[in-house]
């Protein structure tokens, strides 16, 4: 959080310790709450945001849509990891999947590509369970959002804020 953060480097100050070095939380279209305080902080104190699950658990990538359930999948392994799948994270998926196709980009990639867009984050953890999803998203690194894209996220993030914090 901001006051932890903040807290942490007053006493790293005050006792002559190390600055803290990066931070890492969950981030990703679905979950921008850090973009609530802590970025700012971690910005303007030069501290590395490391986000994590930068896919919401592979939803952004938009193969859990109506209702689908791949095998081998998280979430079909791990059925309680139901963060992802609120109402408002299922309809703002959709909304997000669609835009990526409609501009020509990969769901997945655009979503890792937005995440590492911010001039707040360090680098962006990835996770993978199979090749072809680890290429994909090291791929991401390439994908250059235009303009019109970043408006229609923000457009889908304004109406859907923060589904799955």
């Amino acid at each position: 959080s901001p006051w932890g953060v903040m807290s942490f480097l007053q006493l790293a100050k005050e006792f002559n310790l190390p600055k803290i070095a990066s931070v890492q939380n969950a981030y990703s279209l679905l979950n921008r709450t850090t973009e609530i305080g802590l970025a700012e902080v971690l910005y303007r104190e030069g501290i590395d945001f490391l986000p994590y699950s930068p896919l919401g658990f592979g939803v952004l990538s938009g193969k859990y849509l109506n209702g689908a359930l791949p095998e081998n999948s998280r979430l079909q392994l791990f059925p309680n990891y139901s963060r992802y799948q609120t109402p408002n994270g299922v309809i703002a998926t959709q909304q997000y999947v669609d835009l990526a196709e409609k501009s020509g980009l990969d769901p997945a990639q655009m979503a890792i590509a937005f995440v590492a867009s911010r001039p707040f984050v360090g680098s962006t953890i990835i996770g993978a369970t199979n090749i072809d999803q680890l290429s994909k998203a090291i791929g991401a690194i390439d994908v250059s959002l235009s303009e019109q894209v970043f408006d229609e996220i923000s457009a889908i993030h304004n109406a859907c804020h923060n589904p799955c914090p």
